[in-house]
């Protein structure tokens, strides 16, 4: 596959928002319901920096190493080599934010800096890891990927991104038959089962 990749039309209007909203703010967190394409709107937003900046140092940023794998397998599709020891030559990176909080200072002295910090699964962003990193990258713009941007502890994340875009509802996407429909099934609030898993 290439970098013919074609994106949706709901994908190609995130990543105008995306590219309007850095224009005026320094962060930005998008919302997209999952299974519609958080990814391929990432990846579409590292290709435009690839226009806008010569040579941009962009590092994506995921709380899972399977998650790595599957973001550089996507960045390989549109067309991208990410940086990788056989690669060396390129400045887009995909990081864990595990290894990354290791061997930060190391890209520091190296001269490592990312002008684009991409941050996939951002509502874990609340987490000291993230904020540390955000705080010794403040030039650097952000931008967050979520289908939720909240949290169950009601923390805000307005300290890390300013701007948050959002793309239609489930439902919507439903509607147009982008997801499928779904069934769904609750334990009772006081039920055996779900005091069990109270006490777990």
């Amino acid at each position: 596959m290439t970098e013919d990749i074609q994106l949706y039309d709901y994908q190609k209007d995130m990543v105008r928002q995306i590219g309007e909203a850095f224009e005026a703010h320094q962060s930005v967190m998008v919302q997209m319901p999952t299974g519609t394409g958080k990814t391929h709107v990432l990846v579409s937003v590292v290709k435009n920096e690839e226009q806008r900046v010569r040579n941009p140092r962009v590092w994506i940023i995921a709380h899972r190493r399977e998650l790595v794998s599957q973001i550089e397998d996507t960045v390989r599709t549109f067309g991208i080599e990410p940086y990788s020891e056989g690669r060396t030559d390129s400045r887009i990176r995909v990081l864990s934010i595990q290894w990354l909080t290791r061997h930060v200072e190391e890209l520091e002295k190296e001269g490592c800096s990312p002008g684009l910090i991409i941050v996939d699964e951002a509502h874990h962003a609340i987490a000291d890891s993230y904020q540390d990193l955000f705080n010794r990258n403040c030039q650097a713009m952000k931008l967050g990927m979520t289908a939720t941007p909240c949290r169950m502890n009601k923390k805000s994340f307005t300290r890390l991104f300013s701007n948050l875009l959002t793309s239609p509802c489930t439902n919507d996407f439903i509607m147009r038959g982008y997801l499928s429909s779904y069934d769904y099934v609750v334990i009772g609030k006081f039920s055996a089962d779900q005091q069990t898993v109270n006490l777990l």
